[in-house]
């Protein structure tokens, strides 16, 4: 269960900074099975953050950024793993029966345009996700298993620094259907406390 992880990794992967080790956590459609890239032809571009928010505190204690009264409302998670990246340490909370959400922060990396370069992966996906918190997003990925269990979202904080939630669900569990809504709701929660108001 260490797809989520690489949703830092992913970002990394892009081209403009360094992967850290694991691969990436993956995304349903957010209301139908819609395509899983940008129609040919056509290149979007970033939208840019409007409020920037200082991420200072959690770049390097990611496992900080959610309380344990959050990360049970998300997805009922009990425990915390934080591992080392090549661009920032990563915290993994885990439920009992192994089901995982990674979140981290890539500075430094280019923001929310790396991860729109993603929208050329052919054997990935990326959509535009509805705005978080105020801040634009993206769902994405370096290949595509959203119909597994998965979801990957990265949130512009910066222009130049994203935080990313990845999931990954067993199919035993009551949101392998949809897991997009609990990388949403996991983001939204970050938002709070990096605004203050966890």
């Amino acid at each position: 269960m260490r797809r989520p992880i690489a949703a830092v990794a992913a970002v990394a992967a892009l081209g403009v900074v360094s992967a850290c080790s694991t691969p990436v956590a993956k995304q349903t459609p957010m209301a139908s099975s819609s395509s899983a890239s940008t129609p040919a032809g056509t290149s979007l571009t970033a939208p840019p953050v409007p409020s920037p928010l200082d991420t200072s505190k959690f770049e390097q204690d990611p496992c900080s950024v959610l309380s344990q009264s959050q990360a049970v409302q998300v997805a009922n998670l009990t425990s915390t793993r934080k591992s080392d990246g090549n661009v920032a340490p990563i915290c993994t909370w885990t439920d009992s029966d192994h089901n995982s959400v990674a979140i981290g922060f890539v500075p430094a990396s280019g923001g929310l345009a790396t991860v729109y370069k993603s929208q050329d992966n052919k054997s990935g996906y990326f959509k535009v996700a509805p705005d978080v918190g105020g801040l634009p997003a993206a769902f994405f990925g370096p290949y595509d298993d959203r119909n597994d269990g998965g979801c990957q979202v990265a949130v512009g904080v910066k222009t130049d620094e994203v935080f990313t939630v990845g999931v990954t669900f067993r199919k035993s569990s009551p949101n392998y259907g949809d897991p997009c809504a609990v990388t949403v709701k996991a983001a939204e929660a970050v938002v709070s406390t990096l605004k203050g108001g966890a």
